[in-house]
């Protein structure tokens, strides 16, 4: 039954306009949040580059790094959904999410965190580094066996 559906030209219809109303709506969350970043960073000029706070650069910047994931992933994981293939490759899910950690840690106040939120965080880094170390094995060896090189 499975088979029937996926493999069908409406489910395939149905996945491209899926993949086309994602990829509009991930367009205009980064239109908005650029608008977001823009208006921060110039409260931030307007108000003197002598009052700029950890938190004003906090706010800017994790904006400017929302817009960057939601760009990386408009640029990696939709046109794999598109391509024809069964599957979304792993890797770019993973390094979408390896970027989202990026983010965090960049913008993590330390000195407020509890030390359990940390040890989580820094244990997520891991688990993610070690997820797409396995897939990038995995790859690397099916594209051995198959005589191609990435």
């Amino acid at each position: 039954m499975k088979r029937l559906f996926f493999g069908t030209k409406s489910y395939q219809w149905f996945e491209l306009l899926m993949v086309a109303a994602l990829t509009l709506m991930v367009s205009i969350s980064v239109v908005l949040t650029m608008i977001h970043a823009g208006y921060e960073l110039f409260h931030v000029i307007s108000g003197g580059i002598q009052n700029f706070s950890h938190d004003q650069f906090v706010t800017v910047f994790g904006a400017f790094m929302t817009v960057l994931i939601a760009l990386e992933f408009n640029h990696t994981v939709l046109p794999e959904i598109s391509s024809g293939t069964p599957v979304v490759k792993v890797r770019a899910v993973i390094l979408v999410a390896l970027l989202a950690l990026a983010r965090k840690l960049v913008l993590v106040d330390y000195h407020k965190e509890d030390y359990t939120s940390l040890i989580a965080l820094a244990v997520l880094v891991v688990a993610a580094t070690f997820a797409y170390w396995v897939v990038r094995r995995d790859d690397e060896e099916t594209a051995r066996g198959s005589g191609t090189s990435e």
